[in-house]
């Protein structure tokens, strides 16, 4: 009996990990920088530049460095047929531009999707659906995929974009990603306020000494976990309690008493 609580308590373990890691990760691949877990759709209306409950069941990143300079709290989610993502971080002036460069992790690359908020070149106020035309300057895309929203308060400067991508649009001429559930792609997060683009009178020059900062981001078909983080840490320390006490008896089991003739 002792020897199969002993198994049923180690399968339960194995199970319990294999299943946080795969929520987590595809198998096989390293553990991704944003998690867009499989989430509810969120209505073209509430993608309005303002972080709400739609948000609650995207993997949320908080202090996230941004280039050039600052940090950021990002969310990250998808349906399976849209990828959802919302940044929120403090500027220096109050019309500073923010761009998300998808599929390549070095700056102004011009096989990659460009995501780009409040370019007064573009769209001073919201969101454009761009690429880089020559390497060096984002140009609109014919065809605008997605929606987007970007607020800035008056008192502060706090920017938040709200942005809904589809994961398969079909635009090879924009650039645009064929994301599938399980994939992993690269992302680049930047922002400007000095010019070129954004309002003058802020500091934030991302062309200017700063080397953007790769990451990946993992499109998960699993909802986000119940019990991430330091819960589940838990969970695992009370299961192997009685494990421990188990496998304590079986290898420390006394022996039994020399029988005098």
């Amino acid at each position: 009996m002792k020897k199969i609580a002993s198994m049923v308590l180690i399968v339960t373990l194995s199970l319990l990990v294999i299943s946080f890691i795969g929520g987590q990760r595809g198998i096989g691949q390293p553990l991704p920088d944003f998690n867009a877990y499989r989430g509810l759709a969120i209505p073209d209306a509430s993608i309005d530049g303002t972080i709400g409950t739609e948000w609650d069941d995207a993997g949320q990143y908080t202090n996230v460095a941004i280039d050039p300079s600052g940090t950021a709290d990002i969310w990250t989610k998808n349906d399976g047929t849209n990828l959802y993502i919302a940044i929120r971080f403090t500027a220096d002036n109050n019309n500073p531009w923010l761009a998300l460069q998808l599929g390549a992790d070095t700056c102004m690359d011009n096989s990659a999707d460009v995501v780009i908020f409040g370019d007064d070149n573009l769209n001073a106020t919201g969101y454009t659906d761009a690429f880089f035309d020559s390497g060096s300057s984002a140009a609109a895309d014919t065809t605008q995929n997605g929606v987007g929203a970007m607020t800035v308060t008056p008192v502060g400067n706090v920017v938040t974009i709200e942005l809904r991508k589809p994961l398969n649009s079909g635009d090879a001429t924009g650039r645009d990603i064929a994301w599938a559930d399980s994939s992993t792609n690269n992302m680049v997060i930047a922002w400007d306020s000095n010019g070129n683009g954004s309002g003058p009178g802020g500091t934030a020059n991302h062309k200017v000494g700063t080397t953007p900062t790769g990451r990946k981001i993992f499109i998960n078909p699993n909802v986000i976990p119940e019990f991430p983080g330091w819960t589940f840490v838990a969970v695992l320390l009370i299961l192997s309690v009685p494990l421990i006490v188990v496998a304590k008896k079986l290898i420390f089991k006394p022996a039994a008493p020399i029988r005098k003739l």
